[in-house]
């Protein structure tokens, strides 16, 4: 079978010279004319398959100047060109060259050469291509770091030519990358990325012999020799820079270490498990770097069941809603209560809330159980308000996954309307982290979802750093505390110190304060000192089926 011929572009102003070329070159190549820059440009859009161009320099219309200009900014730049001119100027030589030209031939030129140092440039421009794809093949296309499968390649070659060194498997991602490249756009999320692997190749300039990579969307690892002391103090700057990126956003990473003692191991596996060893980090400021324990191990196991099970529980809502009143300490008597999540499998029974809440929060599962919840708390509503009572607000929680969705206001809004609900009776428990997370988006939300009449209660205030600038940003209607701001019993007085004047405050702004976990007497006695508003905890009343709270507050009012 005859090999096809390779196709070269001649461009050339005067047909005498085009003809000379044509013959010279038809008996081993495809030919294709241009008499000037502007139509060689239209044969390269018309023709895919062009494999060098012959240029002429000197030309009407579009000279080679200006072509090999116009040239550089296509796609198809990496098509080899021989300029041709009879200039012998040495400046004419070097111009072409530094625009791009592979090569450079003066008139009148010898047809041995001509096509010698044609098929030369062929032969690079192929040798080069391939060397292209073989990069692009290992290379990921937007931090130009290793992609998933080279990166473990070279983890192998590393681990194989340094065997007297012990090296260690560090995993980075962003928490909740993925709300923050939906509010800011993937054009933003994109420069964080990169901004990461910036920092990764710092880390691997000081930290030799390595290999790092991006495995997958906000996903990184390096191989590094496992030093804890150098591995922490990396961590540690990567921790800094990244909190301090987006000073609109709180943005935090996890860092998983697996030490790896059997060099044979497959890389994939010691991925895997330093991921298990990040995952121990995610929700958590003061945690960001956690190494792999083997009972991290077992723990997969019973996530997997729980992710196997969840979309079936929610289904056949196995999901159930279970009320924990809170009480008024003017009256002592219940007011209101939060709707709280527990799942009855037919054959597990009752599970706990910890068990399988933080596998949703890290699948993103959370999003629907909230609606779900939602749902169930306006049924229950509509259910009161149709038997002719007067209930008092329920509480539902809304997680980062919902908080940063555009259509929330507009869900929750539809929500109301399809149950005939009024807002006001839906109370919306959001948590101080979500707020140090994003507080000027936050401010937008809360006063979106203020403007339609629901109230919106702080939880969990207190656990964060920037507690009270978050109060004077946010104006969020009740603040819920929990008592485990008092666990620390060496410094009780001064927390009852604190806590009194953040009542006292709260008081000043017109802002209930509801304590949690309130589980004494003595504890009920305090609060009522210092004029806290609400309660909810074991020494009221525990977290009980729907029945059991409407026995216990007759008329739920």
């Amino acid at each position: 079978m005859e090999k096809e011929k390779l196709t070269v572009l001649i461009v050339e102003d005067q047909n005498i010279n085009r003809q000379i070329l044509v013959t010279l070159l038809s008996g081993e190549y495809k030919v294709l004319e241009a008499e000037n820059g502007a139509v060689a440009l239209e044969r390269l859009k018309e023709h895919k398959e062009i494999a060098a161009i012959l240029l002429d320099i000197v030309m009407p219309v579009m000279d080679g100047y200006e072509f090999l200009e116009r040239f550089r900014e296509t796609l198809r730049s990496s098509v080899p060109v021989i300029a041709i001119t009879g200039d012998k100027d040495d400046s004419t030589e070097q111009k072409v060259l530094s625009l791009g030209a592979w090569d450079f031939v003066s008139k009148p030129f010898q047809p041995a050469t001509l096509l010698t140092r044609l098929k030369n440039v062929i032969v690079r421009s192929q040798y080069y291509l391939v060397s292209e794809m073989k990069y692009s093949s290992e290379h990921d296309a937007l931090t130009d770091l290793l992609n998933r499968s080279a990166f473990f390649a070279a983890v192998q070659r590393l681990l194989t030519d340094d065997p007297g060194e012990q090296f260690a498997m560090v995993r980075m991602d962003i928490d909740h990358f993925q709300t923050y490249n939906s509010f800011w756009g993937e054009e933003e999320g994109d420069k964080l990325l990169c901004a990461m692997a910036n920092w990764l190749r710092q880390i691997a300039g000081r930290c030799q012999p390595c290999v790092y990579g991006r495995i997958n969307a906000d996903a990184f690892c390096i191989c590094v020799p496992n030093r804890a002391e150098i591995i922490q103090e990396e961590a540690a700057k990567i921790f800094e820079k990244i909190a301090v990126y987006n000073p609109e956003y709180r943005l935090a990473p996890s860092f998983g270490v697996y030490e790896i003692h059997d060099p044979k191991e497959k890389p994939q596996k010691m991925y895997e498990l330093a991921t298990l060893a990040a995952q121990r980090c995610k929700g958590s400021y003061l945690e960001y770097l956690s190494y792999y324990k083997p009972e991290m191990s077992r723990h997969v196991l019973e996530n997997q069941w729980i992710v196997n099970e969840m979309q079936h529980a929610l289904n056949s809502e196995q999901f159930e809603v279970f009320l924990q009143p809170k009480y008024a300490l003017s009256t002592r008597k219940p007011y209101g209560a939060e709707a709280l999540i527990r799942w009855r499998h037919p054959e597990k029974g009752l599970i706990s809330p910890g068990v399988f809440i933080p596998v949703f929060e890290q699948n993103g599962f959370i999003g629907r159980v909230d609606c779900y919840m939602w749902e169930h708390a306006c049924r229950l509503i509509r259910k009161w308000i149709d038997a002719g009572l007067d209930p008092a607000p329920i509480s539902v929680n809304v997680s980062r996954v919902n908080l940063f969705k555009p259509n929330l206001v507009g869900q929750l809004c539809e929500l109301m309307m399809k149950y005939n609900v009024p807002p006001r009776l839906m109370q919306l428990e959001l948590t101080e982290s979500a707020y140090m997370e994003n507080p000027l988006i936050m401010g937008q939300i809360v006063k979106a979802l203020q403007s339609r009449g629901f109230a919106i209660l702080m939880d969990d205030f207190g656990s964060g750093y920037s507690s009270l600038n978050t109060l004077k940003d946010i104006h969020v209607d009740v603040l819920k505390i929990d008592m485990k701001f008092l666990a620390e019993e060496s410094e009780i007085a001064r927390s009852r110190s604190i806590l009194a004047s953040i009542i006292l405050m709260a008081g000043r702004l017109n802002m209930p304060v509801i304590m949690e976990g309130v589980e004494t007497a003595e504890q009920v006695s305090f609060l009522q000192s210092i004029g806290c508003n609400y309660v909810q905890g074991y020494y009221f009343a525990k977290p009980m089926p729907v029945p059991e709270y409407e026995a216990l507050i007759p008329g739920v009012s």
